[in-house]
């Protein structure tokens, strides 16, 4: 046996996890993960103590302890995971191509307009409705089609109604809902309809629409009425939190058959995660809570620093716990941080880009422009076409492109294959550029990540039925066997 070298970059081992207590392993360029048999955990924690081991050092650390058919497989499982290599072993990040975006959503931004002046709103053409700029109805129709024809490899597609806050042309969104079902019945496709909004404006009549439309309703709120107040006033500087929470309670009475859920934004001064969950989880009862740092600049006192993100993750991981125990019981639990976490790591997901901005997802803003996602409507970064001429196919190819080729620190990093550079629009926020990378929060991420995984080892560990049996909605590959032993891959 030559020489053989650790290759810290490709894997991430937590725990020990489990009755068994042996630790979990991540692939990072394929993103599977991976229980530890002792001989394995044994060999690979030879190799972390020694970063580079000879034969001499593996008879002398396991003569004795294992047998050598043990050790062996488990070396050469660790060396088919590029793990342990004679020298330094990297996985090529081929940037591919995309010359054709298999379209399936699309956002319709509505109207610029809000009723509410909340103090860390993000969008840069956001005004009253009164002096709103809104999307004419033809020009909503005509992204509803240019949705269908794209979506030629897809039998449902997906319209995200968003703003301003997009209740303010409620009767225009009515209209569209009626030609987005008779456009995709025309055309042989089923037709899913979502919102975000902020609920004050939220009625009756409203609500009894979204349940015969089966609607997907995501409410813009900031925990218990101190919090929530804090931010998101009205534009006369009022508090929102009792309109909001009333109109939410009768949203979720309707029984509306989705899941209502909400996103926090934590701006600084609002941090307390777990105080936030329990109002709006236990006490108001919406189904999945999330959280999100704020979107801002490098001097606004909005964003977090350093120790409030330290207490954000602290309290994200006792939620997170509370999701792992009750997962291994085969329970629900809110976050659904986490629950895009495991849906990550069960579907062994392998990110070249942040997300499917642009690729199965695009927005289109009120004057008809194709932006990467609603983010970006109403600013100046530019648009990818348009709905009457169609998708700029040249100029969202070449964007795509570029985005995938990863930045030097982040071919090194753990996360990569999870977060492939982050958001573009918070790039956009801090440096003017989306493309880009944002290393303001790496620490967290992967911490976050090493986190997940230990979670995740626990629960398919004690309830690999948990994974097949709820609400995770990718679909996992086939589950496969190394033919080693260091561990059976879970997907």
């Amino acid at each position: 046996m030559t020489t053989l070298e650790l290759q810290r970059h490709n894997y991430r081992a937590v725990g020990p996890v489990g009755a068994a207590g042996h630790r979990v392993l991540l692939h990072v360029p394929t993103t599977s993960v991976f229980e530890l048999d002792p001989a394995a955990d044994a060999v690979l924690g030879l190799l972390e103590e020694k970063s580079r081991v000879s034969r001499e050092d593996v008879q002398t650390r396991f003569d004795g302890a294992y047998s050598p058919g043990e050790v062996v497989d488990s070396l050469a499982d660790l060396m088919a995971l590029g793990i342990v290599a004679g020298g330094r072993k990297d996985y090529a990040i081929i940037a591919r191509p995309i010359e054709r975006t298999p379209l399936n959503t699309l956002v319709l931004t509505l109207t610029t307009g809000c009723n509410l002046g909340c103090s860390y709103c993000y969008r840069e053409d956001l005004t009253t409705p009164r002096a709103a700029q809104v999307i004419e109805r033809e020009t909503a129709m005509r992204g509803i089609d240019l949705l269908l024809r794209e979506a030629v490899d897809h039998p449902r597609v997906n319209i995200v109604f968003f703003g301003g806050e997009p209740l303010t042309r409620f009767a225009t969104l009515r209209e569209l809902v009626a030609y987005a079902n008779e456009r995709a019945a025309a055309v042989g496709k089923g037709v899913d309809f979502s919102l975000t909004t902020n609920a004050t404006l939220l009625t009756n009549e409203i609500i009894d629409f979204f349940v015969a439309q089966r609607f997907g309703i995501s409410v813009s709120m900031d925990g218990d009425e101190i919090n929530h107040n804090r931010h998101r006033i009205t534009v006369g500087g009022k508090g929102t939190y009792r309109q909001v929470a009333h109109n939410v309670k009768k949203l979720l009475a309707a029984g509306i058959g989705r899941p209502v859920g909400t996103r926090v934004t934590l701006a600084s001064g609002n941090t307390d995660v777990l105080r936030l969950y329990r109002h709006l989880h236990d006490e108001l009862g919406i189904a999945e809570v999330g959280f999100a740092p704020v979107t801002a600049g490098k001097d606004s006192p909005l964003g977090l620093d350093g120790d409030e993100m330290r207490t954000v993750l602290d309290a994200m991981k006792v939620l997170g716990r509370e999701y792992t125990a009750a997962a291994k019981l085969g329970l629900r639990h809110g976050l659904s941080n986490m629950t895009a976490m495991m849906q990550d790591l069960w579907s062994g997901t392998r990110k070249t880009l942040p997300c499917g901005a642009g690729v199965g997802l695009l927005a289109v803003g009120t004057g008809g422009g194709l932006s990467l996602c609603h983010r970006f409507t109403g600013t100046d970064s530019g648009y990818f076409g348009d709905v009457e001429t169609g998708v700029d196919r040249a100029a969202l190819s070449a964007f795509l492109q570029q985005a995938q080729e990863l930045h030097p620190a982040c071919r090194e990093c753990r996360a990569r294959s999870i977060c492939a550079g982050g958001c573009y629009h918070e790039a956009y926020v801090h440096d003017g550029n989306p493309l880009s990378p944002t290393f303001a929060h790496c620490d967290f991420v992967r911490e976050w990540l090493d986190f997940g995984v230990e979670c995740f080892g626990e629960i398919i560990i004690a309830n690999p039925g948990f994974f097949t049996a709820r609400a995770l909605t990718n679909t996992p590959a086939e589950t496969s066997v190394l033919t080693g032993t260091v561990a059976d891959t879970y997907h």
